[in-house]
């Protein structure tokens, strides 16, 4: 890998890293939304594989709540991770060009929602039955995208789990998805020994950025960071979009 192109990928997962530390979860959206722009997409998932999973299993045991969730969703984290290892194949043997399309409406979606703090599920009444869906088809996107948010995290949104219950379980969705992506990957083959070591020199600007990002947190206005975040990844996506199809 060019010596241009490392800087930029430690730059934007520091930067990522930011993002997660000021508003509790963004990493692999904000690096994968970023290096699709400079990079092929199962490269762009294989380079956040090793952040985003330390990142995230940390968040992840991180609080009171883990065994309560997993109770509660392990039926909905495997579907999970079972549509993770099914789709992924669909990365490789589709039109690269075509994933990266899906991942820009994906990322339009998730940022219109956020921006107009609307509700994908406004009233859930069978939990039991739609919580393995929404985990099937959360794993079918990343997989395919390696998006991990939606609709797993409007879904946990309209659940209206307490605050320190919501970021722990986003941290357990995003770290089961992420470590199968990466199973995945090395089961297919597509991790050299570049990228892997690329992916672990990525985890330490990550970091760096998420204490960056908790500093921030403290001084700045959430809402305001938040509204900038979203209008930046609907740009990205229109540009990923634009991207896919030209």
């Amino acid at each position: 890998m060019e010596v241009e192109l490392l800087v930029v990928v430690l730059i934007i997962f520091l930067l990522a890293g930011t993002v997660k530390g000021v508003i509790g979860l963004g990493l692999p959206t904000v690096s994968l939304a970023a290096m699709t722009v400079v990079v092929e997409l199962p490269v762009a998932l294989a380079l956040m594989v090793i952040p985003s999973a330390v990142t995230n299993i940390w968040q992840a045991f991180d609080g009171r709540h883990f065994a309560g969730l997993l109770r509660r969703f392990w039926l909905m984290l495997l579907a999970s991770a079972v549509g993770v290892w099914v789709s992924y194949s669909l990365l490789l043997v589709s039109n690269p060009k075509a994933m990266t399309a899906l991942l820009g409406i994906v990322l339009c979606i998730y940022a219109a929602t956020s921006l107009r703090k609307g509700r994908l599920f406004p009233r859930i009444a069978h939990e039991r039955f739609v919580s393995p869906a929404v985990g099937l088809t959360t794993g079918v996107l990343a997989g395919a995208t390696g998006s991990l948010v939606m609709p797993m995290v409007p879904y946990l949104q309209a659940l209206r789990l307490e605050r320190d219950a919501l970021v722990q379980m986003m941290g357990m969705s995003f770290a089961v998805s992420t470590c199968v992506i990466g199973l995945a990957i090395v089961e297919h083959g597509s991790y050299d020994g570049e990228l892997a070591l690329l992916s672990f020199a990525a985890l330490v600007p990550a970091l760096l950025g998420m204490k960056l990002g908790q500093y921030l947190r403290r001084r700045l206005s959430e809402r305001v960071f938040r509204n900038v975040l979203f209008i930046g990844l609907f740009i990205i996506g229109i540009r990923l979009v634009w991207k896919g199809i030209s």
